[in-house]
């Protein structure tokens, strides 16, 4: 037998081996009776949501795939504020998931809002765009990074007294993108759709260079109490 042969065998044992030893871990409750991110009992906290659209602006459909609570929640917050990259996969598969129960069959490009500049530096990255990454591996569609420019510093929407005039005029859409962006259907990717405002602004700065084919969808929505 060939010595490179016999070295193949022996790293895909000792992977086997590795392996067993150290499953994996469930990214939320620590277990690790999983073969994925999410243990079976934390991904029955993903609360799906209907598929149709759970919001229509100025004929646009808005879909959201899951409440934002318990295990999504978590996640979420996890990629934005404690630097655990790692979970804008989850989110992505999370999001695709139900993204293929839409069953819907246009070619998209897929494009997502910027943070502003200085949001991004502080962070270290920018956690739609890790998502919306990992959505576009696992879908085949093409990513269009930096399409939508955040181009003021707003105070995060959840603590906005008036959250349409927190985010007015507050996004501009790449110049280089445009004519592309009227050719083609356009998902527009976000991470939390409260009273929607912010993806109303963005459809509004898409319709003013007549860019109306787009569909929005979003990982989670949150419940007003």
């Amino acid at each position: 037998m060939r010595f490179d042969i016999i070295i193949f065998m022996f790293k895909g044992l000792l992977n086997s081996f590795l392996n067993l030893i150290y499953k994996q871990k469930c990214i939320i409750c620590g277990c690790s009776k999983t073969d994925n991110l999410l243990c079976k009992n934390c991904l029955k906290d993903v609360n799906y949501l209907s598929s149709f659209p759970h919001k229509i602006h100025n004929s646009i459909p808005i879909y959201s795939a899951c409440i934002y609570m318990t295990t999504v929640k978590k996640i979420i917050q996890l990629l934005k504020f404690s630097h655990k990259k790692t979970m804008s996969l989850v989110l992505a598969r999370i999001v695709f998931e139900y993204f293929k129960k839409l069953n819907l069959k246009e070619d998209f490009i897929v494009i997502y809002p910027d943070s502003f500049i200085f949001k991004n530096l502080s962070r270290g990255y920018e956690h739609m765009y890790l998502v919306a990454k990992e959505f576009c591996n696992l879908s085949g569609l093409k990513l269009y990074k930096h399409a939508i420019l955040k181009t003021k510093n707003t105070i995060a929407q959840y603590k906005a007294k008036n959250r349409r005039t927190n985010i007015k005029e507050a996004f501009k859409i790449n110049k280089k993108y445009i004519e592309l962006l009227k050719r083609k259907p356009v998902l527009l990717i976000d991470d939390i759709i409260t009273s929607g405002a912010t993806l109303e602004e963005i459809i509004s700065v898409l319709k003013k260079e007549n860019i109306n084919n787009i569909t929005c969808l979003t990982i989670s929505k949150a419940i007003k109490l």
